[in-house]
């Protein structure tokens, strides 16, 4: 097995169809893994970062292994402190499962040989996004963390999805009566009163006015409850323009609007990748509620997993957190894994207890304090965020990226 590390100028031009083969043929495809999406996050989000994307071939050349690293400072500014590896994609866009990729029987052999790669090149690794169950993920933390085991520190962070049957009515059954009474109400009492269509983007010259639109419903509504957004910042909005083009070129977008008398109300952003559909965003309009509707977020999810099932998808995944906006829509839990792993020798284990160690304490301090402080603090951090988020609108556009 021989790797390579290939600098992200190389990417186009030396990998992408092979990176797309092995994306198809991996033993645990992600789309948050896929070419179209690494290469958007390295080119928005990587500022600061050092990519270390390393390659395995077997014998004959043939693509078997990739790991989509970077290498970051613990810490910004002057005191920096040791380095991090963690995985590309991991900060600033809802990629929820990250990992490697690598053919099923080269899987083993991939990891032991990735960790001998880097080697003594990092004090603190710094997993986000590996899915509990796949057995890639705890080989690949024993492997990084087998100079010191000790220092192996894991979270688990619930995601929501629902399994989608082969009819819609079946799938509205198993709901609780009361949601699935307002689902059918809102749906018929809006369509009775306009004229009401689901769109999906399918053209490349439809993405910048849909884009725009979703933009401005979005901030609209969370910017009118004193929050910044998740558009506010400029390299946010030109990620997901590329991630639009990339994946509408594939077939995988999957980019839903409810128009209602010409005028689009709500949006969903997401991408179908092996039989599920991942809803990464939505936004509505929230001055428009009509009498005996309310939001139509409702509605517009209802019709996406209506058409998710007649496109023979197996699930409609919520990413993510476990709301009661979730739930509600008949959803069950499963997990992914923050690991952090510390580096023999004093760098790591510095790095190890600044990190998960000092996270742990945080924990138990918050479940003790008062609660009207933690929602003291809370306020103070969205009232700072909001802040920032109105001086970078305010910046020139070359400042602001």
């Amino acid at each position: 097995m021989i790797l390579e590390r290939v600098p992200p100028a190389e990417w186009p031009g030396r990998l992408l169809p092979e990176w797309s083969r092995l994306l198809d043929e991996a033993s645990e495809p992600e789309v948050f893994l896929s070419p179209e999406w690494i290469i958007a996050w390295t080119r928005h989000y990587g500022a600061g970062r050092e990519a270390c994307l390393v390659t395995a071939r077997d014998e004959s050349g043939v693509l078997v292994g990739l790991a989509p690293f970077y290498r970051r400072r613990l810490w910004p500014g002057v005191l920096s402190g040791p380095r991090v590896l963690a995985f590309l994609g991991d900060e600033g866009v809802g990629s929820e499962y990250l990992g490697i990729l690598a053919r099923k029987t080269a899987e083993v052999q991939f990891l032991s040989a990735l960790a001998q790669e880097v080697k003594g090149e990092w004090a603190l690794a710094d997993l986000q996004g590996l899915k509990e169950r796949p057995p890639s993920s705890d080989r690949l933390i024993e492997v990084l963390g087998a100079g010191a085991p000790d220092r192996i520190h894991r979270e688990r962070h619930p995601c929501s999805a629902v399994a989608l049957p082969g009819d819609y009515e079946a799938y509205l059954t198993s709901l609780a009566a009361k949601f699935r009474t307002t689902v059918r109400y809102r749906t018929n009492k809006l369509m009775k009163n306009f004229k009401v269509r689901m769109l999906r983007t399918s053209q490349p010259e439809e993405l910048d006015g849909h884009l725009e639109r979703f933009f401005v419903m979005h901030q609209g509504r969370w910017e009118a409850e004193g929050h910044s957004g998740s558009f506010y910042n400029p390299r946010k909005r030109a990620f997901y323009r590329e991630v639009a083009e990339g994946f509408l070129r594939r077939g995988w977008l999957r980019f839903y609007h409810l128009e209602v008398d010409g005028v689009i109300r709500a949006a969903q952003f997401g991408f179908a990748f092996r039989g599920v559909l991942h809803s990464l965003q939505e936004a509505f309009d929230r001055d428009f509620r009509p009498p005996g509707v309310g939001g139509v977020g409702v509605v517009l999810r209802g019709m996406a997993i209506r058409e998710s099932i007649a496109e023979g998808l197996a699930s409609y995944d919520f990413l993510g957190g476990v709301e009661e906006y979730k739930i509600r829509w008949g959803t069950t839990p499963h997990y992914v894994q923050r690991a952090r792993i510390g580096a023999p020798g004093p760098a790591g284990g510095f790095a190890y207890l600044s990190t998960a160690r000092l996270r742990d304490a945080r924990l138990w301090v918050r479940g003790h304090l008062p609660e009207r402080l933690v929602e003291a603090r809370d306020r103070w951090r969205i009232r700072r965020q909001a802040r920032k988020a109105r001086e970078l609108a305010a910046a020139p556009e070359d400042t602001a990226r």
